[in-house]
């Protein structure tokens, strides 16, 4: 039977639930506040398609505006138009601000703006490796766009199934830019679709707490991962992540209001270059080594790899960012698991996760590195991580790299 459809609604919000405090100052009164200033940006950059998604002609004049780091002229942050009482998802974004003779000047991520007041921010509000990164970000946007393949997994464990009970969507559940997917059921792990840096929207700054998680990549992709239940101890907003981290898990929270119906991560794809942080269409697009249809309506689409075709509603196997041949069968044969390692010098890389003792892997190639189990052989995985051949066991005959 055919999942039920994993729609995204969310109820509007009084401005005074999530209005952030700007004390009063004499300069302040010299202008609107930062709240109004960011409030108004976003509105005029991010406003208009909003409005037309969801069949309005205007929307309003209301934001989620959350400072992260701030100084007396400096303002950094999550912004974000929340969804209205129809089946309409929150629209969530970045700013910075810079107050010059007591007006704020707003950049909102993905326009040109945005990079340049980043650049010149103190690095006490956005960081050198922030300042980068967002420059990073739009400059290969256009190129991200016209590529087939998006160099991301799917937004869970790696080589592992998982469902998928909403085909591709529009954000907001109707239009016909389909920039979503919906994965998972209760307690599926949700995790970074490739490496980045981790920002929250819609959530107390003092919070350690998940919410609407976006994910800004160096390859021009910007990813959401909405209705993920509270986990705590999250690490500060800017955090740098690699592909895998673990974001939370499925559920049906919807911090921006709504409701969801039946737990799941409610997945979005944008771009970092266009129309400010744009929706990015995921049909014809390849993420975790599916490539993503639509039958012609919301919600109603087929994922395939190589000659598998999957209707929605059905099961997925994350091949991570595997563009390769194979793949190759290998199981985890060690009492003690196999560390997943971010390249193969055991002394000099991140474990990514570690697959359990039986874990079935997807492996694409193999190498050299560190000695393990008296093998130097190493498999890089589909994921594009690697393990040591030493703790694998595999029939297969596995082409070098």
């Amino acid at each position: 039977m055919k999942r039920p459809r994993r729609h995204t609604a969310v109820a509007i919000v009084a401005a005074t639930a999530f209005a952030a405090f700007i004390p009063w100052s004499a300069e302040a009164a010299q202008g609107p506040s930062l709240v109004e200033s960011v409030t108004d940006t976003l509105l005029a950059e991010r406003g208009p398609a909003v409005a037309a998604q969801r069949g309005v002609s205007a929307l309003a004049r209301h934001a989620v505006v959350e400072s992260r780091r701030s100084t007396g002229d400096w303002s950094f942050g999550a912004a974000t138009i929340p969804g209205d009482a129809s089946d309409h998802a929150p629209d969530a974004s970045l700013y910075v601000a810079h107050r010059v003779a007591g007006r704020w000047q707003v950049g909102v991520l993905g326009s040109e703006t945005f990079v340049a007041l980043t650049r010149q921010a103190p690095n006490s509000v956005v960081s050198a490796e922030e300042k980068g990164l967002f420059q990073q970000n739009r400059a290969a946007a256009g190129a991200a766009a016209r590529s087939v393949d998006t160099g991301l997994a799917l937004p869970v464990n790696a080589s592992s199934n998982v469902g998928w009970g909403g085909g591709p969507h529009a954000n907001d559940g109707q239009g016909s830019l389909y920039s979503s997917l919906d994965f998972g059921g209760s307690g599926t792990q949700v995790r970074a679709a490739a490496a980045g840096r981790i920002y929250r929207a819609c959530v107390d700054a003092n919070s350690t707490q998940t919410a609407l998680i976006l994910i800004v990549h160096a390859n021009g992709y910007t990813t959401g991962y909405y209705h993920l239940n509270q986990r705590s101890g999250f690490p500060a907003d800017g955090t740098s992540v690699d592909q895998g981290y673990e974001l939370g898990t499925a559920g049906t929270n919807t911090v921006c209001g709504g409701s969801a119906n039946g737990a799941h991560v409610h997945f979005t794809l944008r771009s970092g270059d266009r129309n400010n942080l744009a929706f990015e269409s995921v049909i014809g697009k390849t993420i975790g080594g599916w490539t993503f249809h639509t039958n012609g309506s919301n919600y109603d689409g087929f994922a395939t790899h190589g000659t598998s075709k999957v209707q929605d509603g059905g099961t997925l196997y994350n091949y991570g960012r595997y563009t390769g041949s194979g793949p190759y069968a290998g199981t985890v044969n060690s009492a003690n698991g196999a560390n997943v390692r971010s390249n193969t010098n055991s002394a000099a890389s991140s474990v990514m996760y570690t697959a359990p003792n039986g874990r079935a892997l997807a492996i694409s190639c193999k190498t050299t590195g560190s000695t393990v189990n008296n093998s130097n052989v190493w498999y890089r995985l589909t994921d594009a991580d690697y393990v040591a051949a030493g703790l694998i066991s595999t029939t297969a005959t596995i082409p070098n790299c």
